[in-house]
Formats: C-alpha cells, sequence, structure tokens
C-alpha cells in the first residue's frame, strides 16, 4: 500500500540589520521618544521567500536596479536584489490555502516590478520591507505590522522598514530566530533558481551549519 504524505508550506522572512545605532531611540515632537530607522545610515533589507516540502519555490527580494541616488530613490526595480550582508531569518509553517495567496501576491508584485509596471519608491513606501508584508499578508493577515518612523536628517512619517519589522517579528518570536553568515553568491544563486527552478533547491534554513562559508576574494 503507498504511503500518503502531505505536503508543508513553510514561509520565511529574512532581514539584514546589522547596524542597531542605524535605529534608535529619539525624541520625536509631538509624540515624545520613540524609535526612529535613520536610512541613511544603513537602510537594512527584507526579503520573504516561501517552500513546498522543504524546498524554495518563490524568492522575493525587492531593491533598486541601479545605484545612482535618484534611482536608488524612486526607479526600475529588481525582485532579486542582492542579499551581501548577515542575515535573519524566521521560519513559518503556514497552510496551504496561506501559501497559495502569498505565492499569487508575490508573483503578482514579481511581474509587476520585473515590467516596470511598479518602481522602487520610497516616496510611496513601495520597498522591501513594505512589499515583502504585502505579499505575507495576503496570506497572513495578522503579522506584525513592522513600522516606525524613519529619518532622512529629518524625522519623517511612520512607515513599514526592515529594522521595525525585524524587531516586530523578533519579539513576537524570539525563539525562531535562525542566523545565516553573508554568502551573497549563495543567495544571488538561490533566489535565481527558487524562481527559475521552483523546487530544485533546499530551504538553508533546515539546516543553518550547512550553510557555506562565503569564499574570501583573492
Amino acid at each position: 500500500m503507498a504511503e500518503h504524505r502531505e505536503d508543508v508550506f513553510h514561509l520565511i522572512i529574512g532581514f539584514e540589520v546589522n547596524d542597531p545605532n542605524a535605529y534608535r531611540e529619539v525624541y520625536v515632537a509631538p509624540n515624545g521618544m520613540r524609535k526612529v530607522h535613520y536610512v541613511l545610515e544603513d537602510p537594512g533589507h527584507t526579503f520573504m521567500y516561501l517552500t513546498k516540502n522543504l524546498k524554495v519555490t518563490f524568492f522575493y527580494s525587492l531593491g533598486p536596479a541601479y545605484n545612482n541616488p535618484v534611482q536608488r530613490a524612486y526607479g526600475q526595480g529588481s525582485p532579486e536584489y542582492k542579499i551581501p550582508g548577515d542575515t535573519r531569518l524566521f521560519r513559518f509553517n503556514i497552510s496551504e490555502d496561506q501559501y497559495e495567496k502569498m505565492l499569487a501576491k508575490g508573483k503578482e508584485y514579481r511581474a509587476e516590478v520585473l515590467a516596470g509596471a511598479r518602481y522602487y519608491n520610497i516616496f510611496q513606501n513601495f520597498t522591501c520591507a513594505r512589499s515583502a508584508r504585502d505579499i505575507i499578508v495576503a496570506g497572513w493577515s495578522s503579522v506584525p505590522r513592522g513600522s516606525s518612523f524613519i529619518g532622512k536628517g529629518v524625522v519623517m512619517e511612520d512607515v513599514v522598514n526592515p529594522y521595525a519589522f525585524y524587531e516586530a517579528i523578533h519579539d513576537k518570536y524570539p525563539q525562531g530566530e535562525i542566523r545565516l553568515s553573508q554568502n551573497k553568491t549563495e543567495w544571488r544563486n538561490l533566489m535565481h533558481d527558487g524562481n527559475a527552478y521552483p523546487g530544485k533547491k533546499p530551504d538553508p534554513t533546515i539546516n543553518p551549519a550547512d550553510w557555506p562559508k562565503e569564499p574570501k576574494e583573492q
């Protein structure tokens, strides 16, 4: 008799938040003391991916496609933006229905970014953290909001950002954090293959000890 196996689905949320001083408490009139993310000191980064049966089936990492200052603020985006630093990740069990809703929203955003129908846009908060959270919310409506004031010389509005989103997730699920050391080549390959060949690459958060160290540059 053939053994029946249920499919297993996971959401993984990843963060590059490696400068604690870039997210600090300051006085914000008239609100009082508030945490502020100073994006010019370190923008941080948020990404997410989905897995089915422990294999990556979708990867989303939004960032600017070009490096000049204007286009980094508002311009063509990339849904496979580089992940060069140390990362902190959280893995969540999700249902098939949640998975399908996140996958559909993620594919929609990815296609729109690639077509230029949606620009990376810090002014309208279509950024790595906000857009990743939008995808997640499609299947998990109660995910922590992850917002704070942001500062760019002066304190600006309250928006979703990597540091506040990380803190919100970490504070609620402190035992779930998984850390991986920097390896931009491994991440680049994982996100490419995760989208081009869904189900090929294993989820690195399952066995973090197997995560390869980045080779030293010659």
